[in-house]
């Protein structure tokens, strides 16, 4: 195996943007490396202030730019969930929503070819009310169809409304992360949309849940899903699922249109973000946090456990994994994985934060496998 580059700190909290979310990480049809960072509000998600913000590479992540802003709203705050990059086109799905997060829309904005400008639409404004479409990292398929992972809520009971939900204190920090009180009479379900060719209309595949009577809410909580196509065409969904220590699965064998049954895999999960990258050999990587988190905490919403960050690989579509490194060692948090692999190059490219830094990471795929 050569020797791996440390990873490097491309950004960091300061007196002007004082909190810092899940960076996101493209290729501009320009060449450029685009890092959006989610900052601005330290009260954290939701925060009015909170804008999209980004930081440029034009040497391949051997520099980088200073912060620039790309969209901010007087009125709401802005929260970026992924990006998207075609050969030609450069794709942020994001959120505006109230503080409280009972009212949040979709739009998507779109690169100009020279990476500069950005443009902003609405999207899928009658599919699901005042909650977002939680979308993630996409994929395209060896067919040449593009998915992308897509979580949200129902509610159980239209007729009561989330504020008129009463919590005890000790419920009420352990579901903190999930929404708190709007969590007890929501549905969490995950699926995949898929694009037209210039991303202006999406369709919606799969209605995956699990519902959980006996337990302190209606269901397993599901989101932040990725995808992996396997050998023979199939497709396989990890899914985040607090309060449950471990990452779930879906399958599809019908190009994604409909889903199995979730199971519970022993791929352990703190309730963190897993990446998901598909190599064109048709190997695959997953980088996440393989730790579990105590649940007896009161504080358990807090990021400690996310850690360590780690990068495994597998040849034989997920069944074992050949390749387990360590990325971000314990006990520093390292969350929010983001990236993606470069054909032209042979490299992985990586960030993910630590509430306080974004670092990014260039790994020559000879070096990792």
């Amino acid at each position: 195996m050569n020797q791996i580059q440390a990873p490097q700190t491309i950004f960091q909290v300061n007196d002007t943007y004082r909190w810092l979310r899940e960076p996101l990480l493209m290729r501009l049809p320009d060449g450029s490396l685009f890092c959006e960072i989610f900052t601005g509000d330290p009260q954290g998600d939701g925060g009015k202030d909170n804008i999209i913000a980004a930081i440029h590479s034009h040497d391949d992540g051997q520099t980088w730019s200073e912060l620039e802003l790309i969209k901010r709203s007087d009125e709401y705050g802005c929260w970026a969930s992924s990006v998207h990059a075609t050969d030609d086109a450069g794709y942020i799905f994001w959120w505006t929503l109230e503080r409280d997060r009972s009212e949040a829309t979709n739009h998507l904005l779109c690169v100009s070819a020279d990476g500069k400008t950005w443009t902003d639409r609405l999207i899928m404004q009658n599919w699901n009310g005042k909650n977002a479409m939680d979308i993630r990292r996409g994929v395209q398929l060896r067919d040449g169809r593009t998915l992308l992972p897509v979580a949200w809520h129902e509610p159980i009971n239209k007729h009561i409304a989330d504020d008129e939900i009463a919590l005890s204190p000790e419920k009420a920090m352990r579901l903190a992360n999930l929404g708190g009180a709007r969590i007890v009479n929501k549905i969490a379900y995950c699926g995949v949309l898929e694009p037209n060719e210039d991303f202006t209309e999406f369709k919606r595949h799969g209605r995956i849940c699990r519902l959980t009577p006996d337990s302190i809410i209606p269901c397993t909580p599901f989101f932040e899903n990725q995808i992996a196509e396997l050998s023979d065409g199939s497709l396989a969904m990890l899914i985040r699922g607090d309060l449950t220590n471990r990452l779930w699965r879906s399958d599809s064998s019908d190009g994604g249109y409909t889903w199995s049954e979730p199971v519970i895999t022993e791929i352990k999960n703190p309730g963190s973000k897993a990446l998901v990258i598909n190599l064109p050999d048709g190997r695959i990587v997953l980088v996440h946090n393989p730790s579990e988190k105590d649940y007896t905490d009161s504080t358990s919403h807090h990021h400690r456990y996310r850690t360590p960050l780690e990068l495994w690989v597998s040849d034989d579509d997920m069944k074992t994994w050949s390749v387990k490194m360590t990325l971000g060692a314990a006990p520093d948090v390292a969350q929010y994985p983001d990236g993606f692999y470069d054909p032209t190059t042979g490299m992985i490219y990586l960030v993910w934060e630590d509430d306080y830094r974004v670092f990014f990471q260039r790994l020559e795929l000879a070096s990792v496998i």
